[in-house]
């Protein structure tokens, strides 16, 4: 009995300690890394959100392009890898996602792309952005970029999307589960994981981006510490856990979106796999662009981010955002090959 409460005392004790020592690691990245870009109310949800001016604005009205970022993820990632290269010519809104960077998660659910949609129209309509829009997502982000173009068909002119999460897996993966619904507990996620993430984040950055290397001091400069910690991390979990059943709920809606689209898929991309996603999608879309770019991983807006932008411009209609693909420059019939 006494060896009992001592085992519980010394639990409690590591526990409590490592509870204390991810609220300081907490505290200390938001005050290393403090919010860059505006706070607004989107449906009562305090939402932060990156507005980027032209640097030479055009003598014609262009669209906004919208970045939505991954899970994981904050509005640095797209910023660093797309969004001070787009703001150029073009005006770049790119919100923290709800519960990801500084943005609240409000009343959810996290992992419904309508929820997050509604959520991202109203940032707009307060940065007083009605459209029309170029909708761009990565991952999970792509997904929204999806439901966004489905419920906002008159205001999205154009639709690009890379290594994007759209299908579920043909058996599944139910350990996985299993394993978020773990780490979701708040005896794990609040208490042991921040410290672990944190002495392996040079670790976690490099296994996001493999195959290829991620850019110098990127954990830094995406801030990809602060989205592992404990709120922000949660948050993740919960869009991980009901993901399945809304990839399911989504796939038979893709043909329906009708806006021109531009289907971006890294070949070796080990995190989404394009031969169950974005391959899956342009068999659904046969209208849109598929692009391949060969030994490009997950995080390919980084390493071929000039690709990607040129995309990004020509559906924008800038002068000179042709893109250097020109294998590509017309509707693909799905499942062909091409040449990057």
């Amino acid at each position: 009995m006494i060896a009992a409460a001592l085992l519980v005392l010394i639990v409690g004790a590591l526990l409590f300690g490592s509870g204390w020592l991810s609220c300081t690691i907490a505290r200390r990245l938001e005050a290393k890394f403090p919010p860059q870009g505006a706070f607004v109310m989107a449906n009562g949800v305090r939402m932060h959100v990156l507005d980027l001016p032209p640097a030479q604005p055009s003598d014609r009205p262009l669209p906004t392009v919208l970045l939505v970022h991954g899970a994981n993820l904050c509005s640095e990632d797209m910023r660093l890898a797309l969004g001070t290269r787009l703001s150029r010519r073009l005006r770049v809104i790119i919100p923290d996602r709800p519960g990801q960077g500084y943005s609240a998660a409000g009343v959810g659910p996290l992992a419904s792309p309508a929820y997050q949609v509604t959520l991202l129209r109203e940032v707009l309509r307060e940065r007083g952005v009605s459209g029309p829009l170029i909708v761009v997502g990565h991952s999970f982000g792509g997904l929204i970029a999806l439901r966004y173009a489905l419920d906002n068909p008159d205001t999205v002119q154009g639709l690009v999307v890379i290594n994007p999460t759209t299908h579920p897996r043909p058996h599944g993966i139910r350990w996985i589960q299993r394993v978020f619904d773990v780490l979701m507990k708040p005896s794990i996620n609040y208490t042991v994981l921040p410290p672990m993430f944190m002495a392996m984040m040079g670790r976690v950055a490099t296994r996001i981006f493999r195959p290829e290397p991620p850019p110098p001091d990127y954990a830094d400069r995406s801030r990809l510490g602060l989205a592992l910690m404990a709120r922000r991390f949660s948050g993740s979990l919960q869009e991980y856990s009901g993901l399945r059943d809304q990839l399911t709920d989504h796939v038979p809606r893709y043909p329906a979106v009708q806006v021109p689209t531009v289907i971006i898929a890294g070949s070796a991309d080990p995190v989404v796999p394009p031969q169950i996603h974005a391959e899956a999608l342009a068999q659904a879309m046969p209208r849109a662009r598929m692009i391949r770019i060969p030994g490009a991983g997950h995080m390919a807006h980084h390493a071929h981010a000039e690709v990607i932008a040129a995309e990004i411009e020509r559906l924008a209609g800038c002068a000179g955002g042709a893109t250097t693909l020109r294998a590509v420059e017309r509707p693909l019939q799905a499942g062909s090959q091409q040449p990057a």
